[in-house]
């Protein structure tokens, strides 16, 4: 009976391994994962995912901006996208007068797009094993400083040479802590236009509160367009431009979905630490998450008071205080599911196995053996080092004023300004744009009380002490352009370099980045040693795994795959797959700005005005709002298409529930889950709320479910 216990605890854990755990190489799917995902319920093959040669999935997968992921779902270049990823660049074309953020945007055709003024996309055209190539000569007894050099030598020219060659953008990056490096052929695509943008109330309805959260009612979706010039190439923005043609563009699939069906996310997961050891999870856990939590609950609590004074400073502040919140609760919960899933331990248990198996052969013990008490030791070392780098990060760099002083240097040239007038003239109006953007006063608030938590912590300077503190906002040239013009109008070099030097704002700014250098130089060797560490114990466990590991999500073209399936969350707390518009609509309160739902959607939803896109719901017609699956992504899957087993889209991908956001390090498919916004709810907006059927009637919709 015992064998046999273990026998099926086994296979569960089998089972668990590859139950939507995974972060997956397209290129190396076949491979590696097409066999697993076939026998799960995969229809298409990995050749259909990712093709160098033909117009493949990954050809409609797209980098939306800095950080976020998009796919293309017509062959005329439209792209979904996150409503929070497309945030920032709408806060930026809104207005008082045009609140496209309150009020939300539908373009009524083609000519009514907006440009979106340093807005990318950047397609993944080709990835390359280059492993052989850096590695060629490099040795283990090589000192690290040897090492390092001719490794950053090597991939320099390995890039020059291939972006000459293919005349696009090269990244290349390491996997596995430096033991493999892949190359990637990148386009970018510079003309994108805003097409759909639901208001407030559809996009980030739920706001903070709902956000990690389920159930979850958010319609976090937009809807954007690449343009190219006349020949489908990349260009600049020009009226003359026409949109773009794809390789690859996304059927949608609106005919249902049902629990345990296979699902995937193929997009950019930004940064997981899976293979931390356990005094990195402790770290974590017990120094940096409580430390940041903190200084995040301080400065939201300013951001926060401030957006609801007036409609002026709700635009200079819906997008940061998005941007602040977003990690503040994530770190919460990833404590919370760390705790839950007794990480630490269960780590341990792990490192354990991993020294039992090293020390039965002398070899691995001799590369091995000690590996886990270096780690341990260097995290130690470094611990209080860590904690004020990000207090640096957290406290000084929060003040929007002090990041102005950058501008300092630049106006210690000022002989050189003269007489390059119009260098002169963008620095001075990037300091006017910096103080437009922000509201003096409430930046005041919070540089007062985070500078105070930092002296508190590592103790008193005179250009972050109080007076300075309160002198930045009340004489500073940096805190009041007419201050500042009338400074450098003088054309005094002598009077002007001496106001710089001694300017408050300036003198913060240099102490700063000078006392984060310091920190840096000190923890450097320990982050060296920990990283050459960690390259080393990687081999080892993939030497110890019996099956492929994948590697830590580094912001590079990626695929999970499991199922869609709800959870039961913690005991007697059942969390279902979807959430439906009638939940949201309950949850309307006029009273609260995250749950002020407009009318015109609550009047569609009691006419049952849902078009095709409704599922039955307990007896009745509802529409879908989100979607919960076991699929493993982090930031940076913001925007990624959750397809089905047909590589259909059947939605998009924004977020993760509370208690899985530990699965940057540590995934429990019994605890983690991502969140998605489902393509029905994303049509039913565009056409029914948005008037915008023009634009559905581009896609090509697949309206029955093949299972």
């Amino acid at each position: 009976m015992r064998k046999f216990i273990l026998t099926i605890l086994l296979f569960l854990c089998t089972l668990g391994a590859f139950a939507g755990e995974g972060m997956w190489l397209p290129f190396l799917l076949q491979e590696i994962n097409e066999k697993d995902m076939k026998a799960k319920g995969l229809k298409i093959s990995a050749e259909d995912i990712y093709s160098v040669r033909d117009g493949s999935l990954k050809d409609a997968i797209l980098i939306f901006g800095g950080g976020c992921t998009g796919e293309v779902v017509s062959n005329k270049g439209l792209v979904f996208t996150n409503h929070h990823c497309g945030y920032g660049t709408v806060n930026n074309l809104s207005s008082v007068k045009n609140d496209y953020l309150t009020d939300g945007f539908f373009a009524k055709n083609q000519g009514e797009e907006i440009p979106c003024p340093g807005l990318s996309v950047r397609f993944i055209r080709k990835i390359e094993d280059v492993t052989a190539s850096i590695m060629d000569g490099i040795t283990e007894d090589m000192d690290k400083e040897t090492r390092d050099k001719k490794i950053k030598a090597r991939a320099k020219s390995i890039k020059e040479k291939a972006a000459l060659e293919s005349g696009l953008e090269i990244s290349l990056k390491s996997f596995f802590y430096g033991n493999e490096y892949y190359m990637f052929y990148i386009e970018r695509y510079n003309d994108v236009r805003l097409v759909a943008f639901p208001p407030n109330g559809i996009g980030k309805f739920g706001g903070d509160t709902d956000n990690w959260a389920w159930p979850r009612h958010t319609g976090d979706f937009g809807v954007f367009r690449i343009y190219a010039n006349k020949d489908n190439k990349a260009a600049a923005y020009s009226e003359d431009n026409v949109p773009y043609n794809p390789k690859r563009h996304f059927k949608i699939n609106i005919g249902g979905l049902q629990e345990g069906d296979f699902s995937m996310v193929y997009g950019f997961p930004g940064s997981t630490q899976q293979y931390l050891t356990s005094d990195g999870i402790n770290e974590t856990m017990n120094v940096l998450d409580p430390a940041r939590i903190k200084i995040r609950a301080k400065r939201l609590g300013y951001m926060e008071a401030a957006m609801k004074e007036s409609k002026a400073n709700f635009i200079k502040y819906a997008s940061k205080q998005a941007r602040v919140a977003n990690y503040y609760k994530k770190w919460q919960g990833e404590l919370l599911g760390l705790k839950l899933n007794d990480a630490v331990n269960k780590k341990k248990a792990k490192e354990r196995e991993f020294l039992s198996w090293a020390r039965k052969n002398p070899v691995r013990w001799a590369k091995y053996g000690d590996i886990i008490d270096k780690q341990k030791a260097l995290y130690q070392n470094k611990e209080q080092n860590e904690l004020q780098y990000n207090y640096i990060r957290e406290c000084l760099r929060a003040s929007e004023l002090v990041a102005l002083g950058r501008y300092g240097d630049s106006l210690l040239t000022v002989n050189d300004l003269y007489s390059r007038k119009d260098d002169f003239k963008r620095i001075v109006k990037r300091i006017a744009s910096g103080i437009k953007r922000m509201d003096v006063e409430t930046d005041r608030k919070i540089t007062t009380a985070l500078y105070e938590m930092y002296r508190t912590k590592f103790g008193e300077a005179n250009e972050i002490s109080d007076q300075s503190v309160q002198a930045m906002y009340s004489s500073s040239v940096f805190s009041d352009i007419s201050k500042l013009n009338t400074l450098l109008d003088s054309q005094n070099p002598l009077d002007i370099t001496k106001a710089i030097k001694e300017d408050p704002v300036y003198l913060a700014s240099k102490y700063i980045t000078t006392e984060n250098k310091k920190v840096l130089t000190d923890l450097r060797p320990d982050i060296i040693s920990l990283r050459e560490n960690y390259r080393t114990y990687m081999q080892g466990l993939r030497e110890q795994s019996k099956k492929p590991l994948y590697p830590d999500a580094n912001f590079s073209l990626r695929l999970t795959y499991g199922k869609m399936e709800g959870l039961e969350a913690q005991d007697g707390m059942q969390y279902n797959m979807y959430t439906t518009l009638g939940g949201a609509v309950r949850k309307r309160n006029t009273e609260v700005e995250e749950f002020n739902m407009p009318q015109r959607l609550v009047d569609l939803y009691e006419k049952k005005d849902f078009g095709r896109y409704a599922t039955w719901h307990k007896g009745k017609k509802d529409v879908p709002v989100c979607l919960l699956s076991s699929l493993h992504t982090t930031g940076g899957n913001s925007g990624s298409p959750i397809m089905n087993a047909y590589g259909e889209l059947i939605g998009t991908n924004f977020d993760r529930i509370w208690e899985g956001t530990m699965s940057d390090i540590n995934y429990d498919v019994n605890l983690c889950r991502n969140i998605s916004v489902d393509v029905r709810y994303v049509l039913f907006i565009i056409e029914k709320f948005g008037n915008a059927k023009w634009i559905i009637d581009e896609m090509d919709i697949v309206e029955t479910r093949h299972y």
